[in-house]
């Protein structure tokens, strides 16, 4: 089974945050994505965009993310399993 990370990062504006998730799904670089309004101290609206991908692909992706992004922080972990091999971010598992 391969590795899987989650990388993370913020973006001004709705538009531009659905216009990179898009060109990184289209790119294959991502199996999932969650796009979140994220609380911003300066009051603009700010965009978290949460991806999931494999291992071998995560660098990619972060280098897509910052050519692409706000030069925000782009964060990756590997996503952790339970005991029962849930992934952390599957709600209401057994």
């Amino acid at each position: 089974m391969a590795e899987f990370i989650e990388v993370r990062t913020t973006i001004e504006g709705y538009e531009r945050a659905a216009t990179l998730s898009h060109r990184i799904l289209g790119a294959g670089l991502a199996t999932s994505i969650d796009i979140a309004e994220a609380p911003d101290p300066a009051g603009q609206p700010v965009w978290e965009l949460t991806f999931i991908t494999t291992g071998e692909a995560a660098a990619t992706l972060e280098e897509q993310l910052r050519a692409n992004g706000d030069g925000g922080a782009v964060i990756s972990r590997p996503v952790a399993h339970d005991l029962d091999s849930y992934p952390d971010w599957l709600p209401d598992q057994p």
